[in-house]
């Protein structure tokens, strides 16, 4: 908490870059914002730091690299190749390069003169029409001199509506000069026994450091100078972390949900009708999942399964077990492609025993929709299957005794607490995955939650090969195709964005189509993508899926909710551009036969991450492998840690490269409570703010 040092008052209205009679209203909009105080302001970390403070003339720069130019407008023009956009040619005598926008105003046209000098900052692309920076940050000088550049880092904060980032670089540097005069104070709220080596920093130093690093911390030494400073906040913020999720968790074992029987004869019946045995996996994790279910308390268990593992099997356990007690069981699923196929495989499993299965998505005609409302409504023990319908205000669930979320990181968290709140009682969750966590980071960020893990993939299944192929080599793969698909093989063409707008490797997916029906003019394509109608998507899928199309061409959408046996090659174009578990989670959309599969990795420039990652993906299928490698490449090095999906962000820790710390939080936890218990709520709430409940969706 920051207080006065004399009388203990906030002084927000001596921020100077706000006067004094808009203070109170921008302290609401900031509240409104999940930014409720000064503290709460500095808290509210850099996400990385830009390089203003030297010059890069343009033919030196390469491809990726990001900085500053400076040099003299050409000319400006608007072109509509493909589509309407303003593109400004500079030079500085070393080169030249094209500042793209795709969204502008006619000010700007008419700002960027011929002969008037700018400095512009961006990351270098290779463009259609040359080397460019698309929606570069710049600064138009109509004469000679320029003022100096920056002497210092410029921090980047995450974007709030209504707040951008220098207002709250602005923000933030009035509230330190209030803290170095001593008019403000900031409360240390971690006993100094836990800040001594290796974080011996104090919390103000640490986070005047963070915020505006001083000139002497260059570009190129940044990680060697803030370390010390970044170790200080990450201790604080992983114990309040582990904090808020020891009161969660405390929390939860108090509240009441419905004790379900699990009636073997029935159950076992329903096991018998599915088309294959479980594995020994699926069955020790259905043990753990029906003991929870037994329980008053609800369940809030993590099920972790690598793609294709058998997941599915376990939410249709689970849910057939909720029906036979006269409930309703909700599965969310983040796509309705992927809606779509759960729909079409629980009607086949559960036909033949009387548990009705119905669908909230987008297709329902008002009629449908409005039946399907009234069953809900009713209390009619059921499946139903949905993406965010299922948490919309008019959907009413009286017997709502559990909920299975499928790719939970694709939902918000508030997303799961809208529909976890629909019930009489708190139901059971059971919160399913297939990006694989890696052990490090299921221990801290989902430590509040039981987990389960399906180490093993059905009999008879054979890994998918995986080869990668240099982007000159495309034409001939294309050709290879139509040779696979003539003979009966189906294949997946994945393509990293819908349209030609920028550089980089990798064909935009409309491109592939029309080259892939030039060089295959006998075969059947498909071609699907984010920005085409759902229905007009699914019934794509749909004629993949019954074999009426050999290629399907698409975006990552099929990255969950495809399941086509058939289909056992998979081309991923510009595959260095996408992160090793989503190449993952694409490949685990083929060799789901028994005739194994084919993914063939097409990459262009590769940068040494890249290579890494590829490299990682061609040796092994293990996706637990895939992960623990993947928060490896991207821990040393990086300055702030990873935003993870789907859980509690961390602002400033990082699992890998914090691991020395992590194994100090235990008895910094108990230190804390037997010491000094009244910091506790205050830590939660510095680094969590309002976000505790989601510990509990």
């Amino acid at each position: 908490m920051l207080t006065d040092a004399a009388s203990g008052d906030r002084k927000a209205s001596r921020l100077t870059p706000l006067p004094s009679r808009t203070a109170k209203a921008f302290l609401w909009k900031l509240d409104r914002l999940g930014i409720g105080g000064i503290e709460d302001l500095l808290f509210e970390l850099p996400l990385r730091y830009e390089d203003e403070t030297r010059l890069i003339p343009i033919g030196t720069l390469t491809c990726g690299q990001t900085g500053m130019i400076q040099a003299t407008i050409e000319l400006t023009d608007i072109r509509y190749t493909p589509r309407r956009q303003l593109v400004c040619r500079v030079s500085d005598g070393t080169g030249f390069l094209n500042l793209r926008f795709f969204h502008f105003q006619n000010f700007q046209r008419e700002a960027l003169q011929r002969g008037y000098r700018i400095r512009a900052f961006g990351t270098r692309r290779e463009g259609l029409i040359g080397p460019e920076f698309i929606h570069p940050r710049y600064q138009i000088f109509q004469s000679e001199p320029l003022p100096p550049l920056r002497d210092r880092l410029t921090p980047v904060y995450p974007k709030r509506k209504g707040l951008g980032t220098k207002r709250m670089a602005g923000l933030v540097e009035s509230a330190l000069a209030l803290l170095r005069k001593g008019e403000l104070e900031l409360i240390d709220r971690i006993p100094q026994a836990l800040t001594a080596s290796p974080t011996p920093s104090t919390l103000l130093d640490a986070l005047e450091n963070i915020h505006q690093p001083p000139p002497e911390a260059s570009a190129e030494h940044l990680t060697e100078w803030l370390a010390p400073f970044r170790q200080r906040l990450a201790l604080e913020e992983l114990l309040a972390h582990a904090l808020s999720l020891r009161k969660i968790r405390s929390e939860w074992v108090q509240a009441r949900s419905y004790p379900l029987t699990v009636e073997s004869d029935g159950l076992d019946r329903f096991i018998n009708s599915l088309p294959w045995p479980l594995t020994s996996a699926q069955v020790r994790v259905w043990q753990e999942i029906a003991q929870d279910l037994e329980r008053p308390i609800p369940m809030l268990r993590l099920l972790q399964g690598d793609v294709g593992s058998g997941k599915t099997v376990l939410a249709a356990l689970t849910a057939f077990v909720t029906v036979r007690n006269q409930g309703q069981a909700a599965v969310m699923a983040p796509t309705e492609l992927l809606v779509n196929q759960h729909a079409r495989t629980f009607h086949e499993w559960f036909a033949s025993h009387g548990i009705p299965v119905r669908s909230l998505h987008a297709r329902l005609t008002r009629k449908e929709r409005r039946e399907v409302l009234q069953e809900l409504a009713s209390g009619l023990p059921c499946v139903v299957l949905g993406t965010q319908s299922l948490f919309q205000s008019d959907v009413e669930f009286p017997k709502l005794m559990s909920i299975i979320i499928d790719e939970q990181h694709r939902f918000g968290v508030e997303q799961r607490l809208n529909l976890s709140d629909k019930g009489p009682q708190r139901p059971h969750q059971l919160i399913m995955t297939a990006t694989p966590i890696p052990r490090t980071l299921a221990m801290s960020l989902y430590a509040g939650l039981d987990q389960s893990r399906i180490d093993e993939l059905p009999p008879g299944r054979i890994p998918v090969v995986t080869a990668v192929l240099p982007e000159a080599r495309r034409a001939e793969l294309m050709t290879r195709l139509c040779s696979l698909c003539q003979s009966g093989q189906q294949v997946f063409w994945v393509c990293p964005r819908v349209e030609d707008t920028e550089g980089g490797s990798g064909r935009a997916v409309e491109t592939a189509f029309h080259e892939l029906r030039a060089a295959c003019p006998d075969l059947r394509l498909g071609m699907i993508h984010g920005r085409m109608d759902s229905s007009d998507r699914q019934r794509i899928v749909e004629d993949f899926q019954d074999g009426r199309l050999d290629i399907l061409v698409a975006t990552t959408i099929i990255e969950v909710g495809v399941n086509i046996p058939r289909a056992n090659v998979m081309v991923i174009d510009g595959a260095e551009r996408l992160g090793l578990l989503q190449l993952h989670q694409l490949r685990g959309r083929i060799g789901r036969g028994n005739q194994g599969g084919q993914c063939l990795l097409v990459y262009g420039p590769l940068s040494p991450e890249a290579r890494a990652r590829l490299d990682i993906l061609r040796k092994t299928t293990d996706g637990f492998v895939i992960a623990e490698s993947d928060l490896e490449i991207r821990g040393p090095g990086e300055v702030w840690g990873t935003r993870q999906s789907g859980g509690l962000a961390f602002r400033i820790a990082d699992l890998f490269r914090d691991r020395e710390l992590l194994t100090r939080i235990p008895k910094a936890v108990e230190l804390i409570e037997a010491e000094v218990p009244e910091n506790v709520e205050p830590l939660i709430h510095r680094w969590l703010g309002t976000n505790l409940r989601y510990g509990q969706a």
